[in-house]
């Protein structure tokens, strides 16, 4: 009887699973969607600007070096029309943005770095960066909230501030 017990209580750590699950995005890749609110500022012909801007932001992510963290390539498009009769505001933009990831459980945090740049309006490319928090419902899925600050140069300054939340959906690569 002790024999059997002991060989019960040898086996079932085994089967419980040694290891904890890790939610760290590794070798995977997958469609990003973020919902941003963003006030702009923007200085062309010596005149400044002040608008918000609702944004669908769309992109894809992939873990590029192996560790978990990810390079981003976005498109933005304004949710509303906007009826300024000069084309100041940021309707559509693109940005390409690493972000890189604190942690391995379900709670992480998260920074981005890169470059953002408006399309039409006024053309422009500058530095993304930004900081949120994510949480990972599985290795596969996970949602995140956070900030950011962008400028971009070129016809005219436009300088950007937002919020955003969004969803990721990931896949491994094979």
């Amino acid at each position: 009887m002790r024999r059997a017990l002991a060989l019960a209580a040898a086996l079932l750590p085994a089967a419980a699973g040694a290891l904890e699950p890790r939610y760290d995005h590794s070798d995977s890749h997958g469609p990003v969607l973020e919902l941003v609110g963003a006030h702009d500022s923007l200085n062309a012909s010596r005149r400044t600007t002040q608008s918000w801007r609702p944004v669908l932001r769309a992109g894809w992510g992939i873990d590029v070096t192996g560790e978990g963290s990810e390079l981003i390539v976005s498109a933005d498009l304004a949710l509303t029309s906007w009826s300024d009769p000069d084309r100041r505001r940021v309707i559509v933009a693109t940005s390409a943005r690493y972000r890189g990831y604190f942690g391995t459980e379900e709670w992480k945090t998260f920074f981005d770095a890169g470059l953002w740049a408006p399309l039409t309006s006024r053309f422009g490319v500058g530095p993304l960066i930004g900081l949120g928090v994510m949480y990972d419902f599985s290795q596969d899925v996970g949602v995140f909230a956070g900030a950011q600050f962008a400028t971009a140069f070129g016809d005219g300054r436009v300088v950007s501030f937002g919020g955003l939340a969004g969803w990721q959906f990931r896949f491994a690569i094979p």
